[in-house]
This record gives C-alpha cells, sequence and structure tokens, in this order.
C-alpha cells in the first residue's frame, strides 16, 4: 500500500540461475579442450502493477511486462605450429523476449452497469546470430577474416477498447464493446557483414537484407446476450463483427455465436454450441529444428485470413 485504501503497487521479478551455476564447469570444460569460452541459457521477467480508486465509482490500474529468454555461445582458442599462429573466434546467440503495458480504467455508471476502457502496448522481438573471427599469420604474412550474421523479426501493438457489462437483473447478463488495434509487423531482416584483410587489400561488405516493415489496422464491435428462457432452458447468444487493413486491403467478417443448454431431470444437461471466428494474424513456426522462430506475419492480399466453423454438442 501506497495509501491506505487509495493506492497500491506490486512488484515482482525473476531469473534464472542454473546458467550461473554452470558457468564455472563449462568453462573448465573449454580449458580441458584447449580453447576458452561459454554457453548458457536463462530468461528473466519482469511485472509492476498500481491500482488506484480515484473514488467510489472509478478505479485506474496501470501494469507493465517484461520478459526474455537468451540462449548465448562464445569460444575462442589460439594455436601455433613451426612460427604460424591462428586465432579462431566464435559466437552465437539466440533471443526472444516480450515487453507489455496496459492502462485500465474501470467505472460504475449505475448498480447495473459498468465498464472497462483500455490502452495497451505490447512488443515481441526475436533475434538470433552467428559470428566468426579468424586471424591467421604465416610466414610473416597477416591475414584477418570475419563474419556476422543477425537476424531480427518481431510485432508491435498499439490498442484501445471499451467493454461493457450490463446486468438488469440476476437472469439477465449483456455484454458490449469495440476495440482497435494498430499493428506493424517487422517480417524479418538479415544484417550481413564480412570484412578480410590480407597482404592484397581490404574487402567490406555490410548489407541488409530483408522486407520493410507492415502496417496494419485491425478493428472489431460485439455484443453477448446470456439469459434464460424459463428455470430450464438457458441461451448465449452473440454476434461479433470485425475488419483488417493492409497495403490498401480490406477484410470484413460477421460472426455469430450461439450457445445452449437445457437442464433435464437428476442433474443431467444437455448442451450445444456454434461459433463462427476469423484469425488476422498468421503464425510461422518450424517445429523440425526444435527451437522457438516464431514469426508473426499479417494477412494480405494474397494470404487470406483464417477461418473458423466449430459446431459442438
Amino acid at each position: 500500500p501506497i495509501k491506505k485504501d487509495k493506492t497500491s503497487l506490486i512488484i515482482s521479478g525473476r531469473r534464472t540461475y542454473i546458467d550461473l551455476l554452470a558457468k564455472p564447469f563449462i568453462k573448465k570444460g573449454f580449458e580441458s579442450d584447449g580453447s576458452a569460452g561459454g554457453l548458457g541459457y536463462f530468461f528473466h521477467d519482469l511485472n509492476a502493477k498500481i491500482n488506484h480508486k480515484i473514488s467510489e465509482k472509478d478505479r485506474l490500474y496501470f501494469s507493465v511486462y517484461a520478459g526474455k529468454d537468451k540462449f548465448y555461445f562464445e569460444e575462442s582458442s589460439r594455436d601455433n605450429f613451426g612460427g604460424d599462429e591462428n586465432e579462431y573466434t566464435t559466437a552465437a546467440g539466440l533471443n526472444w523476449g516480450n515487453v507489455t503495458s496496459a492502462l485500465r480504467w474501470n467505472h460504475l455508471w449505475n448498480n447495473k452497469l459498468f465498464s472497462n476502457t483500455s490502452v495497451t502496448y505490447s512488443q515481441y522481438n526475436f533475434n538470433t546470430k552467428a559470428e566468426e573471427e579468424d586471424i591467421n599469420t604465416f610466414s610473416g604474412n597477416r591475414e584477418i577474416s570475419s563474419f556476422a550474421l543477425n537476424y531480427n523479426s518481431g510485432i508491435n501493438d498499439l490498442s484501445a477498447k471499451i467493454d461493457f457489462d450490463f446486468i438488469p437483473n440476476p437472469e439477465h447478463y449483456l455484454r458490449f464493446g469495440a476495440s482497435v488495434i494498430n499493428h506493424t509487423f517487422k517480417p524479418g531482416a538479415f544484417n550481413l557483414d564480412i570484412f578480410t584483410e590480407d597482404d592484397f587489400g581490404t574487402f567490406t561488405l555490410d548489407t541488409l537484407l530483408g522486407q520493410p516493415n507492415v502496417n496494419a489496422w485491425e478493428f472489431a464491435t460485439y455484443v453477448e446476450d446470456d439469459f434464460k428462457i424459463g428455470s430450464n432452458f438457458k441461451i448465449n447468444a452473440g454476434l461479433h463483427f470485425s475488419g483488417f487493413n493492409v497495403s490498401e486491403k480490406s477484410y470484413l467478417s460477421l460472426q455469430p455465436r450461439l450457445g445452449m443448454r437445457y437442464l433435464l431431470p437428476d442433474g443431467t444437461a444437455i448442451k450445444a454450441s456454434y461459433a463462427q471466428m476469423r484469425q488476422y494474424v498468421q503464425l510461422l513456426t518450424n517445429d523440425g529444428i526444435g527451437l522457438p522462430t516464431d514469426l508473426w506475419l499479417p494477412t494480405t492480399a494474397r494470404v487470406k485470413p483464417q477461418d473458423s466453423w466449430q459446431i459442438a454438442l
């Protein structure tokens, strides 16, 4: 508590420590092979949230989350044969992480209606890199060559939404709201850096290969009604309307949802449902290499949205 019954704060964080415990053993393993280096994996995350009571009808919440996973490997060695020296250094890394924050305002309009208004920002980033450098000296000649490859991919979202809950009576529950999201997709970019230097001269290549960022807008509005007909029959009916705009291409979707429950004697119930849904964001994964190489891409003029229809009884 910062101010009793008014404002409170909570912060929590954690980090794995297996890499710290294993570090001296891994170091000795490299030294036993005549080289120096290390490898490890760790993750850390942080949560923070502030609650503030503005009035009896208004509350404000602000929360932040940040987390990251990282794998790293590095090794260097040196040898000398007949006066010729060779130095070799290599490094590789893989890391991914999320940052998200939300500001939410809860307002009680009356004893039957309340709302939540939220503004959120989220960021996902994936990165992998590989570096190598060789320095060779033979017969008095010195040659240096290096290679570095860095790959980045991610997605940033900025969104706003408002949700209402209306309870006219204990047997009737109505929900409705709307949202809008601005997506910034970073499909992926390779940064390639090659350098060589010897008695014949120097060669340098530093280039960026990849696709430009893609900006997209997604919006949705919905209404959902939960009510009873008699004492045994309950219905949840809803309608969800969404849209997506990317590179002057637009998609619209009207999605009905329906759920029903009928109570039978002796505590038995029959339930049935129908749901239609559409997804505009595509996740590309590679199960073969067993690494978390998740790449997010938007629906485009060529890659259509994903639709689903589900019936259950």
